[in-house]
């Protein structure tokens, strides 16, 4: 009976040992500002939107939910993206970070180096993108850079009218 305990009791701790190594691990991850970026990417680019909710703060939160409708319809086919989040480098001051990636795949296979704010809500970090950020992140540019390249004045008059005859229809 005694050996029977001692098993019981080994079997016991083996579990718990287990579960609790399993918990801390899966608690350190959130708490560095990498892994959340990751987390964060992967589910954008698959389209699910509901968890990279998880890992934002409100306000981005509120992006994500327009971008969810904005794509509505086609999360089927985001989650068969082969894109993949790369980790390059993050630079943490204080309750700020700032974490860079790139994300390629078989489409575009170098991708480009972008880089993705987060913040300490809570003792978690959590994504923050503003409006201002989002321009920069997306590689949007600003609205003087389109006004000068929406700016027709400066082209010769027999490009605007080839321009508007390949608009009209050919009788």
């Amino acid at each position: 009976m005694t050996t029977n305990f001692k098993n019981i009791t080994a079997k016991t701790f083996m579990l718990l040992a287990f579960v609790s190594f399993g918990f801390l691990a899966s608690c350190s991850n959130d708490s560095n500002p990498e892994a959340v970026a990751e987390k964060f990417l992967n589910h954008v680019n698959k389209g699910e939107f509901k968890e990279a909710k998880e890992y934002c703060d409100e306000q981005t939160a509120q992006m994500i939910g327009m971008m969810e409708g904005m794509v509505a319809g086609k999360e089927n086919e985001m989650k068969k993206s082969d894109a993949k989040v790369e980790i390059i480098s993050s630079e943490v001051k204080d309750d700020k970070a700032t974490v860079k990636y790139k994300i390629t795949s078989s489409k575009e296979p170098v991708g480009v180096e972008q880089p993705l704010q987060l913040v300490k809500v809570e003792g978690k970090w959590k994504v923050t993108i503003d409006k201002e950020n989002a321009n920069k992140e997306g590689g949007a540019q600003d609205a003087e850079t389109d006004m000068e390249e929406a700016d027709t004045l400066g082209m010769p008059v027999d490009t605007l009218q080839t321009s508007v005859d390949t608009v009209v229809a050919p009788k």
